[in-house]
Parts: C-alpha cells; sequence; structure tokens
C-alpha cells in the first residue's frame, strides 16, 4: 500500500484543546487536540459551509461545535450530535511522529 500521508502541522503547532485548519491535497481539514489525542474531521460544516475550524472545540464531548448555527460534530466519528447538521463530516486517518502530524487525505 501507496503511504499517502501528508505533513500538515507540528504537534508544538497545536496545544491541548485547540483547533487548526490545515489543508491536505484538495481536502480542508480540520485537526484538533484534546489531551494526547489528535483528530482530522472535514472543515467545512455540512449543513452550510462554515469552517468548522473557526468554531469551539468541546474537549468534554470530544466534539467541535460550528460557529454558524451551532451544530455540533464528534470528532472520533464526524457524526452531528446536535442539529441542525444531520449529515456528517468525512474523518481522515492520522498520525504523529517525531513531532509531526500527518493525515492521510484520501
Amino acid at each position: 500500500m501507496v503511504d499517502s500521508f501528508v505533513k500538515v502541522a507540528r504537534v508544538a503547532d497545536l496545544a491541548d484543546g485547540t483547533m487548526l485548519g490545515v489543508q491536505a491535497g484538495e481536502e480542508e481539514i480540520c485537526i484538533a487536540r484534546v489531551g494526547n489525542w489528535v483528530y482530522a474531521i472535514g472543515n467545512v460544516c455540512t449543513h452550510f459551509y462554515t469552517l468548522l475550524s473557526d468554531g469551539w472545540l468541546q474537549p468534554e464531548s470530544v466534539s467541535v461545535q460550528c460557529p454558524l448555527h451551532e451544530s455540533c460534530f464528534d470528532l472520533r466519528t464526524g457524526v452531528p450530535t446536535e442539529p441542525p447538521a444531520d449529515e456528517a463530516v468525512r474523518t481522515y486517518r492520522i498520525k504523529v511522529e517525531a513531532g509531526d502530524i500527518w493525515v492521510d487525505p484520501r
């Protein structure tokens, strides 16, 4: 299998409890750090075109809240947990190596 991971940030760029919008290939991706875990989901809300990385991270529920209409998406699954969004955002494989954050945009 061909390694398709793309370096998108350094762990040092992403403090615990923060998010960052990144580009990996053609994909707009929101990466978020909750404790020792880093998550990667599609950065565009499925309800209305808004960047999720401009929203609010909800560490206690491991979710992100959209800044426009306040839909929430689970960072682990991409599934919306609060309306009005009713369609999941995509999740991406992620790896952290030697302080670098890598995402598979496929």
